[in-house]
C-alpha cells in the first residue's frame, strides 16, 4: 500500500488521553509493546486527578511524545522518542486497527527520524521490536532500519544519520 501522510502533534488533550487509553485496552494493539501492563489505569488516574484540558506534560515524562494524526486531524496512534547520549529510541503504535496497512507507521517513522536527526542532532536511532511483530518490522525496515542485535524478547533495529541521508539521496 502507498504510504499515507500523517502529522505528528505534541499537544495531548484530555480527549486524546482517553483515545490513547482505549487503544491501550485493546490486546491486538498492545500485544507486542514493552510498556507497563497497567498503563490504562495510570492514564485513567491522570485524567481523574488533573483538572486540565492540556495533558502534554504527563505524556512527555520519559521522552518526547507525539500523537500521530491523519490529515483531517484524527488521532490514529502515537510515537515516542527517548533521548539517550548520542542516540534516540523510537516507539510507535498505530492504535486505530482500521488504519493498519495504509503506510501510517512508515510515514510516522520517517517524521520521527527527521526530528531525531535534524532537530535533536542524534547520530543514531534505535527501535526494539518483538520478532513476531511482522507489521512493525516491515515498517522499520522499509524506513531504512536494519537488525543489529537479538535481545531477550526483541530485536534491536537501528539506523545512523549517515545511512538515513544516503537513503534520501
Amino acid at each position: 500500500m502507498r504510504a499515507t501522510k500523517v502529522k505528528l502533534k505534541q499537544e495531548v488533550t484530555r480527549y486524546d488521553a482517553m483515545v490513547i487509553m482505549n487503544w491501550m485496552e485493546n490486546n491486538e494493539v498492545t500485544k507486542y509493546l514493552n510498556e507497563v501492563t497497567n498503563i490504562t489505569y495510570e492514564i485513567k488516574q491522570a485524567i481523574d486527578r488533573v483538572n486540565m484540558i492540556i495533558m502534554t506534560h504527563l505524556f512527555n515524562r520519559d521522552g518526547s511524545f507525539y500523537l500521530i494524526n491523519t490529515q483531517d486531524n484524527s488521532p490514529v496512534g502515537f510515537l515516542k522518542l527517548v533521548r539517550r547520549i548520542s542516540e534516540a529510541e523510537m516507539v510507535i503504535v498505530i492504535g486505530e486497527q482500521n488504519q493498519w496497512g495504509y503506510g501510517l507507521g512508515k510515514s510516522s517513522i520517517l517524521q520521527g527520524l527527521n526530528i531525531a536527526f535534524f532537530q535533536w542532532r542524534m547520530q543514531r536511532v534505535i527501535a526494539k521490536i518483538n520478532p513476531d511483530n511482522v507489521r512493525s518490522i516491515k515498517a522499520f525496515e522499509s524506513s531504512g532500519f536494519r537488525p543489529e542485535k537479538e535481545l531477550k524478547h526483541s530485536i534491536l533495529y537501528g539506523i545512523s544519520l549517515e545511512e538515513y541521508i544516503k537513503r534520501s539521496l
